[in-house]
């Protein structure tokens, strides 16, 4: 695995238009580059620590840039371990359980599910739970075998490595990860390989353009080193037409989590008060508790295959 010292720092073309002109964005305080796998765990606490973000003087799509080279990112996350993600897998089950319930209510198909991305399976258990055919792919291999151990059939690797029959899935589902893709545009391509004609992919992602991310500026959570691409849904609606899929349905997704979980996500911003706010919670018996997250920051949407 690469070191800090070994790390390739590039300048990337933008992902939809291979546009090199770019403006600035934001800037941070100077973070450096993703050196360790922890950095690029689903719950990493590495809030405002972003590098340099750019924005597409062609189409305006906003990414980070310059970055670590793709083979770098990828062996981070095949190295990923997140005990503190399944310690809060209860919250999980209730954010994918009704991201299902609205991806029931908005696809037209059914059949066999690919969950790209699946980490340690949640949704492969709430979908599996409700009828879906379920198959899943993630790059950690910690992550991967997690999900195995629940009895789901996951492939470890990428979508251009994994041995996926094509045109196979009715459905493809890609939640929180198309930003974390190297080129979000290939991935769009390789998923519309395994999903069948008239099948759909249904993706959730952040969109930096809400309100939320125009007031918190530099200090929105979501600015990150592990977030590669920012997207709004004009720039997502050309991502996914590009890769040959035609949006048809958008709106917002929420997050259910503890306040435990909220209050250690505050700790980047606030260490002290997030100390002490765990600690009360805990003595209140309230850590468990669950609230639903929705500023409007994230967006699900639906997209159909487009027949060649």
């Amino acid at each position: 695995m690469a070191t800090q010292n070994e790390t390739h720092v590039q300048e990337v073309p933008c992902p939809l238009c291979g546009g090199m002109r770019v403006s600035l964005v934001l800037r941070d305080a100077g973070s450096g580059g993703i050196d360790r796998s922890d950095l690029v765990a689903c719950t990493s606490l590495d809030h405002g620590n972003f590098g340099q973000i750019v924005a597409c003087a062609a189409c305006g799509v906003q990414f980070r840039s310059p970055r670590e080279d793709d083979a770098t990112i990828l062996s981070y996350y095949a190295g990923v371990e997140d005990t503190v993600y399944q310690e809060n897998e209860p919250a999980r089950v209730a954010t994918f359980s009704k991201a299902l319930r609205r991806l029931e209510a908005n696809v037209p198909v059914s059949g066999p599910l690919l969950d790209i991305g699946c980490y340690t399976g949640v949704f492969l258990d709430v979908a599996a739970s409700r009828g879906w055919p379920v198959v899943g792919l993630e790059p950690s291999r910690w992550a991967a075998e997690a999900a195995r151990k629940k009895g789901h059939e996951v492939h470890c690797g990428t979508l251009a490595s994994a041995p996926l029959p094509r045109s196979r899935f009715a459905v493809a589902t890609m939640w929180d990860a198309i930003e974390h893709y190297a080129d979000p545009v290939k991935e769009l391509r390789l998923a519309r390989e395994m999903v069948r004609d008239g099948g759909f992919l249904v993706l959730s992602t952040m969109r930096n353009d809400a309100w939320v991310a125009r007031l918190l500026g530099r200090r929105w959570p979501w600015y990150m080193r592990m977030h590669l691409y920012y997207f709004t849904p004009r720039t997502l609606e050309r991502a996914l037409g590009l890769a040959g899929w035609r949006l048809v349905h958008l709106h917002g997704y929420s997050h259910v989590v503890t306040w435990d979980y909220l209050m250690l996500k505050l700790g980047p911003y606030a260490p002290r008060t997030s100390r002490v706010g765990r600690r009360m919670l805990n003595r209140l018996g309230l850590s468990n508790r669950t609230v639903s997250i929705d500023l409007g920051d994230f967006m699900t949407a639906y997209a159909e295959k487009i027949s060649t």
